[in-house]
């Protein structure tokens, strides 16, 4: 796979196929929308834009000590140290274990380990934490590319990853999971 310089991309993950994913890529300044559905279309999609890094919202590891989400195979652990940290901080996220978003995780996790497989750089993001801490109107920054919210957080996903090529993130967590966020500075050049 030949990986283009400036491309971008960035994911809004739904728990289930059924459900709107928001796709972007982002190139030289600009945002290319798509809402897919299946694994397939979303592995299809990013992977022939060869971006750089994929940043994906959607938990892309378990708590530590766990292999699946059934309390009686591995415990009951629900959170991982990254969510506690970014809860801390004041952002709202969601972690793997709670019920809706077990699902979503294990999506996320495939998704991941099928990119990574490929030769492609993934790292797992906060949409909102991002836009959060770049100061973003979203529908005035991503309004004229996207044309639904997952399209929205997909844009901030894939601006993300753009500053983490950058050097202009930071990783919160530990071994267990990291989730990227843009350092807080009063600009950020886009």
């Amino acid at each position: 796979m030949t990986v283009l310089m400036n491309t971008y991309a960035g994911i809004d993950l739904a728990s289930f196929p059924k459900n709107q994913t928001g796709v972007c890529i982002y190139r030289d300044g600009r945002f290319e929308c798509r809402t897919l559905y299946d694994d397939a279309s979303i592995f299809t999609f990013i992977i022939s834009a060869a971006p750089k890094v994929v940043a994906i919202d959607a938990p892309l590891t378990l708590p530590a000590g766990r292999c699946c989400f059934n309390d009686d195979c591995c415990g009951t652990r629900k959170i991982r140290e990254c969510d506690r940290r970014l809860i801390s901080m004041g952002y709202r996220v969601f972690p793997p274990g709670f019920s809706f978003m077990k699902q979503l995780t294990l999506r996320g996790k495939a998704l991941r380990e099928k990119l990574e497989a490929s030769g492609t750089k993934v790292i797992e993001v906060h949409p909102r934490t991002s836009m959060r801490i770049l100061g973003i109107d979203a529908s005035k920054e991503f309004g004229k590319a996207a044309s639904t919210q997952h399209e929205i957080d997909a844009c901030a996903s894939a601006l993300t990853a753009k500053l983490y090529d950058e050097g202009k993130c930071v990783q919160v967590g530990d071994s267990e999971g990291m989730i990227v966020i843009p350092e807080k500075k009063d600009v950020i050049e886009k």
